[in-house]
């Protein structure tokens, strides 16, 4: 399925970064639309749960094998993930949009981006852990760039 890429973007910020404005506007609405495009296909390629979408709209890691795969293919959805490894432009670009062109958060991305490059380097793993080691990057080092990706209070790891 051809999705367009700025609904593509808006997923991964829609789960991680923002809340759900009760107004939504024509844009809004197209958006919507490519995001729930997005997750029904994940849902099914990767036979994720109800409990599984509800542990990313908590903003928590998930625990189920499930869960990390839905999660991987929203990361391959969104750019932040390419062939099941860790993309840092593409990281970047998907965190773009939540910034309103704020470019130091945008030059805050970079170096979080960079980090977690360093960090993870290009290596793919098993059982859709790939995802989960990404989300745990940007996690433990997001707010030293003034990021919060998972609600800590609850936090899986």
């Amino acid at each position: 399925t051809s999705l367009n890429m700025k609904g593509i973007k808006f997923v991964f910020c829609l789960i991680f970064l923002v809340e759900i404005s009760t107004g939504i506007s024509m844009f809004d609405q197209k958006w919507k639309q490519t995001t729930q495009v997005l997750l029904g296909d994940c849902r099914t390629k990767t036979g994720a749960t109800k409990e599984d979408f509800e542990t990313l709209r908590l903003r928590k890691i998930p625990t189920t094998k499930t869960g990390l795969c839905l999660m991987e293919c929203l990361f391959e959805g969104a750019g932040i993930m390419d062939n099941g490894t860790f993309d840092k432009e593409g990281t970047i670009v998907a965190l773009t949009p939540s910034v309103n062109g704020d470019l130091s958060k945008i030059r805050k991305f970079r170096e979080l981006a960079t980090a977690c490059e360093s960090e993870l380097g290009h290596k793919r793993l098993q059982n859709c852990q790939t995802g989960k080691k990404i989300l745990q990057c940007l996690a433990t080092n997001g707010s030293k760039y003034g990021v919060q990706f998972i609600n800590t209070k609850k936090m899986n790891v």
